[in-house]
């Protein structure tokens, strides 16, 4: 029987403040491991520029440059295991007036060993890459090298998959050649 005026009972006080600061600290866990998580795809992201090794930037550097090309894909055969990752370098060098480019990758064709179509789409793959697709602004005569990284899953089919790199400019027309590159899944 409850007495009006009566202190509440003290040991159920103590489990609700109990209760409420174990959530409150597993709250604070959750956030703390969702910030860590986001901060690691970010710093992943930004180091993806960085991983072009000095050979692909010397041959980047050299193609467009001294070649004067407008677009260039060197290295562009990698053997991949699943469950890996390589980095693909691309150059844009704008031999124009003042533009913006941008870039689209799009699968050409998956095969097998003994060249069978996998039947895998572009849309089946697009998880696979990463890469800045916004556009980028060149003065005349500059030039940028674009990370393209593929991430190929563990359950991908084993095969050859052949991409298309495609450079458009502002205007939406195709800049320099459709360059390709080639991703060899082990």
């Amino acid at each position: 029987m409850v007495v009006e005026g009566t202190m509440p009972n003290k040991k159920a006080t103590i489990g609700l403040s109990v209760e409420t600061l174990v959530v409150i600290i597993i709250s604070l866990v959750v956030l703390a491991g969702g910030v860590t998580l986001i901060y690691q795809f970010i710093h992943n992201a930004e180091d993806i520029k960085d991983q072009l090794d000095e050979k692909t930037n010397a041959e980047l550097e050299r193609l467009l440059v001294d070649e004067g090309k407008e677009v260039a894909l060197p290295k562009n055969v990698a053997t991949i295991e699943r469950g890996e990752t390589h980095v693909f370098g691309i150059g844009i060098l704008n031999v124009g007036t003042e533009d913006s480019f941008a870039i689209n990758v799009d699968l050409s064709i998956a095969v097998d060993k003994v060249g069978s179509d996998l039947g895998v789409t572009s849309d089946d793959i697009k998880n696979w890459l990463l890469y800045n697709s916004e556009p980028i602004k060149l003065s005349e005569g500059e030039h940028d090298k674009i990370s393209i990284l593929v991430n190929v899953p563990k359950e991908a089919m084993i095969g050859q998959y052949i991409f298309n790199v495609k450079v458009t400019d502002s205007a939406g027309e195709q800049y320099g050649n459709t360059q390709k590159f080639t991703v060899i899944v082990k």
